[in-house]
């Protein structure tokens, strides 16, 4: 950072100038899966009233271009749009990066650093894993997520700065003012005037995730570990909320075409709030294997939390297994599918989770599906 400052110094002394301006390219994804889902549908269970199967579809179109000064210093602009209005939110992430010899600089709306960097086992696909796919057909109250930060909003905006890579290490960190506060409406637009401290709303968010990643003779290695954390919580009037924070790690390791990974994420506090005390921990391995054109995979998860609260479910666990194949068309051109089970244990039977009354429950899912990168 010190070398950032020295150059906005040398910046100001010496205007820098660009020989074209920023022009955007135009580059995206279509992902799209036709899923079928057998589970438990009784009255009671989550999949009660829920359909069997279904089309499911997410896309965004990518405007990014960038301009290198005569400094070196490159200066670009990322703008994600959505496929499908999300709820009114068209914009899906965008922010403005500058680049040089002392790494990345990101500001505006992104993930923070711990989602930005994780590692995760290979195995999954462009729609299908058991952690937190773009598709999960079984009818449960949350994924096996292992790369979620403390955001309130994950796109929140906020600074990301990337490291140089230094022998195979990187360090990402992130800073979130306002961890619910990601467009306009939220107060983080053209202002007049600070964004509001919303009841239950966290801010001076920081995040920090470290990587090392080597090549060696036929093999290869990347590990990872980070954490994010809620700088301050708002109270709302009645039970106050403590800080969360989350930690996570990862190793992945590669032998010609065969790759094998394990990751673990523990979310300390969750949930804490009066009578309400929950924290939560998801771990998984993955496997994949690469033949021409072809990859299979395989992933297992398990989420595990525990509650205090005599209201609830002392105990929820949820289990998760793949197996994945992958077909590659054409450059940016695949096919993908999977079959995946997943089951659910609460303890006792028929507490309630997040508000839910939940019994135990099982499902088979079947997909198949395209993914297209632009």
């Amino acid at each position: 950072m010190a070398s950032s400052a020295l150059l906005g110094a040398g910046l100001i002394a010496s205007p820098a100038v660009a020989a074209d301006g920023i022009k955007l390219g135009i580059g995206g994804f279509f992902k799209t899966a036709y899923m079928m889902n057998f589970d438990d549908d009784s009255e009671g269970d989550l999949g009660n009233e829920r359909n069997t199967d279904g089309v499911f579809s997410d896309s965004e179109v990518h405007f990014t271009g960038s301009t290198v000064l005569d400094n070196g210093l490159e200066v670009g602009a990322r703008v994600e749009l959505e496929g499908e209005d999300d709820a009114g939110d068209q914009i899906d992430e965008a922010w403005i990066w500058f680049s040089g010899g002392f790494g990345e600089l990101r500001m505006g709306s992104d993930d923070d650093a711990l989602a930005n960097a994780c590692i995760v086992p290979p195995g999954g696909t462009g729609n299908f894993s058991a952690f937190s796919p773009n598709q999960w057909g079984a009818n449960t109250l949350t994924s096996n997520s292992v790369c979620s930060g403390v955001d309130d909003r994950g796109d929140a905006q906020k600074f990301v700065y990337i490291s140089p890579s230094f022998a195979g290490f990187q360090l990402t960190a992130s800073y979130t003012p306002n961890g619910g506060d990601e467009r306009h409406g939220d107060g983080v637009g053209a202002h007049l005037g600070m964004p509001a401290n919303t009841d239950g709303e966290s801010r001076h968010n920081v995040s920090l995730y470290g990587s090392y990643s080597y090549e060696g003779e036929g093999w290869g290695l990347t590990a990872g570990a980070g954490a994010s954390f809620e700088g301050h919580v708002e109270q709302a009037p009645g039970p106050d909320r403590d800080e969360q924070d989350f930690y996570q790690a990862g190793l992945n390791l590669t032998f010609g075409n065969f790759g094998v990974g394990g990751v673990f994420e523990y979310y300390n506090d969750i949930i804490d709030q009066g009578a309400a005390d929950l924290d939560r921990w998801v771990a998984g391995i993955g496997t994949a294997y690469t033949y021409d054109a072809w990859t299979f995979g395989a992933q297992y998860s398990h989420l595990d939390q525990e509650s205090n609260n005599s209201a609830t479910a002392d105990e929820f666990q949820q289990d998760r297994v793949v197996l994945t194949g992958n077909y590659a068309l054409g450059p940016g051109i695949n096919l993908d599918g999977e079959v995946g089970y997943t089951w659910v244990d609460t303890d006792p039977e028929g507490g309630t989770v997040s508000s839910t009354d939940v019994d135990d429950y099982n499902s088979l899912e079947i997909g198949i599906g395209t993914n297209i990168t632009f």
